[in-house]
């Protein structure tokens, strides 16, 4: 779990990535601050919870860095009654080569949104957009096979909604800021 910054002081993307097949999830933060990232944590849960799935089965387990967002410990590791159902680990500081497929994810996500470019017009519907293109990518690491595939292999397409990811045709996919031109 990292977050991508776009205008200081303006809006942030948490992001959600699975290592073991590159598929990452965005969701729109107003804010970087720990209250923001536990509410929208928090809703998330709701929806798994409401499809009938179990944020914890999905994410067991939570690397992410030391940043002020990641500081309400409790509501990411506990479920809606309290219990905990995933475990959060940070990086050392300094140190993110402990999380390298979550920087490749963000460089191909930056292939689209250059850094720098402000996020107050995102919507989340953009944020799904713009990932729903970087996990259609196909991946020389996945046998050919896109992200999306593999997580909807693994999880079901039901986990993939639910996060705000589709599928893209090969022939559809754009990788550059031209996704968010149309």
């Amino acid at each position: 779990m990292d977050t991508v910054i776009g205008r200081v002081g303006g809006k942030v993307i948490l992001t959600l990535d699975f290592t073991f097949c590159n598929f990452m999830a965005g969701v729109l933060l107003n804010d970087k601050t720990a209250a923001e990232t536990a509410k929208k944590i928090q809703s998330l849960k709701n929806r798994f919870a409401a499809a009938g799935l179990c944020f914890g089965d999905i994410l067991p387990l939570i690397l992410t860095d030391n940043g002020g967002e990641f500081a309400d410990v409790f509501t990411i590791e506990n479920g809606l009654g309290g219990q905990k159902e995933t475990e959060l680990f940070f990086c050392d500081p300094m140190q993110s080569s402990q999380k390298p497929r979550v920087e490749k994810n963000h460089t191909m996500f930056r292939d689209i949104v250059p850094k720098g470019a402000s996020f107050d017009s995102f919507t989340q519907e953009t944020v799904n957009l713009i990932f729903s293109h970087v996990n259609s990518v196909r991946r020389k690491s996945l046998n050919g096979k896109t992200p999306f595939e593999v997580f909807a292999f693994t999880f079901g397409e039901a986990a993939a909604k639910i996060l705000g990811i589709k599928h893209i045709p090969a022939d559809q996919v754009v990788q550059s800021p031209k996704l968010l031109n149309k």
